[in-house]
């Protein structure tokens, strides 16, 4: 004993684990020990979550106490969840006051957006670092989910909703419905596995990807023709594919997808209740699959060239496509030019098979089986535009020098906190990407200047 320096000392045994109780819950909470039909139906049961702070406090007690006293362990799966963090890494407690309260993004962003962020974020074996601005993610998504489904049923009005099964698909149509059963077997496989941070993103891909920026793109001038039978067929398939993304989407947007599927005219009854998209072999479209991956490799390829000049979206280009006998999107490309040129943001877009068209003074861009030629001195000032870009370069290489003899002083890095010394790190590496991307603009600038 330090105070008194007695040897004779015996250990309190009026000690108990606080966890004790905790270890006997996956069966004391079902009947044990009596043989209730609670504790016949539900242990073992199937899967336990909780985070890896507890695993040795509570998840082994709980296997060891079960092993002992019932012979069986008491969950055939453990989900490991990350833990929730602050911006800084730290663990949020009352202490530190740095805990988020749910209510307060209910309020100020909904319930959905709440959970889809979480849910969107949630990568196996990571922790989770938020915020409450990192909820804005989730309500995003949400906003384009609800302003969508708007649009499209505003323009649904007195059309006639036909039988799904039995309209014309075209490519695209066959396409959407091809990306919509994929989407399923990526989400059931991932929730299979507890990936639901995969799951939640082949539900934000498909909806906001997919569904918004490419097919209600190629299709909404459907919704608009005069021809009546088209509006009917276009409306009908439109409705079909919102019921299946609403129930797809549903466990992870759960209030927005119940309130859109409810005003749907082709649904009946509750989401809730509804049985859920699951993978059919029969709805695969690979064909189509091919044609619009094609048509979107070349529409990126024209996009990214104008990313990389920085041409505003207002400046019109034109472009012609030369492409290969092998290219798979040619006919679909054909039969929608001016759906294309208006992805492409084109005055002039010409598909030249036979290599006829001239094209000494544009910049070519390849992919599969195709080749494009940009024209784009009328959309772009390229004198100007060296300037600003040399201009840049200048400002990114006297930082990167001031950047370089900071790292260089010994007295900063022994003196520094670590976390002083990564973010200065980081901006070297940041000043060396953005002088990369600088030369390789300027060289492709002077390049157009002397054509």
């Amino acid at each position: 004993c330090k105070k008194c320096g007695s040897t004779n000392i015996e250990q309190d045994s009026d000690v108990l684990d606080t966890w004790f109780s905790s270890w006997l819950w996956p069966f004391s909470t079902l009947g044990w020990p009596a043989e209730s039909a609670d504790l016949k139906n539900f242990f073992p049961t199937n899967t336990l979550v909780t985070g890896y702070d507890i695993i040795f406090f509570w998840v082994s007690r709980m296997i060891m106490a079960s092993l002992e006293f019932l012979g069986e362990v008491p969950y055939s799966d453990i989900y490991i969840t990350g833990l929730v963090r602050d911006k800084q890494g730290r663990k949020m407690s009352k202490s530190l006051g740095n805990g988020i309260d749910p209510l307060e993004v209910v309020d100020l962003y909904g319930a959905d957006a709440m959970k889809f962020t979480l849910c969107y974020m949630a990568a196996q074996g990571q922790d989770i670092l938020i915020d409450i601005e990192s909820f804005k993610f989730g309500s995003r998504f949400a906003n384009k989910v609800w302003n969508a489904t708007r649009f499209l049923l505003m323009n649904i009005g007195g059309r006639n909703i036909l039988n799904p099964d039995e309209v014309e698909l075209k490519v695209i149509d066959q396409w959407m419905y091809h990306q919509v059963n994929e989407a399923a077997l990526k989400v059931e496989k991932a929730m299979e596995n507890y990936r639901f941070n995969d799951a939640a993103q082949a539900i934000y891909d498909l909806f906001w990807s997919d569904f918004c920026d490419w097919y209600i793109e190629a299709t909404k001038h459907n919704l608009t023709t005069r021809d009546e039978a088209d509006k009917d067929r276009q409306v009908t398939i439109m409705l079909d594919l919102l019921d299946k993304l609403m129930r797809l989407m549903h466990p992870f947007a759960s209030y927005i997808s119940e309130e859109i599927y409810g005003k749907l005219p082709n649904t009946s009854g509750r989401l809730i209740e509804a049985p859920y998209v699951v993978y059919q072999p029969e709805e695969r479209h690979e064909e189509a699959k091919e044609v619009v991956s094609a048509m979107q490799e070349f529409i990126h390829a024209v996009r990214a060239l104008r990313s990389e000049l920085q041409i505003p979206i207002e400046r019109r280009l034109s472009v012609v496509l030369r492409p290969a006998a092998s290219y798979k999107g040619s006919n679909f490309i054909e039969e929608n030019k001016g759906l294309i040129a208006s992805f492409i943001g084109a005055e002039n877009f010409k598909i030249d098979r036979n290599g006829q068209e001239s094209v000494a003074s544009a910049i070519p861009v390849s992919g599969m089986g195709f080749e494009a030629f940009v024209f784009v001195q009328d959309a772009l000032d390229i004198e100007g535009e060296i300037k600003r870009v040399t201009t840049d370069l200048e400002k990114n290489r006297k930082a990167l020098e001031g950047s370089l003899k900071k790292l260089a002083n010994e007295k900063f890095l022994a003196n520094a906190k670590p976390e002083a010394v990564e973010k200065e790190k980081s901006k070297r590496a940041e000043f060396e990407e953005k002088i990369a991307k600088g030369e390789s603009h300027l060289s492709l600038l002077a390049s157009l200047n002397s054509k």
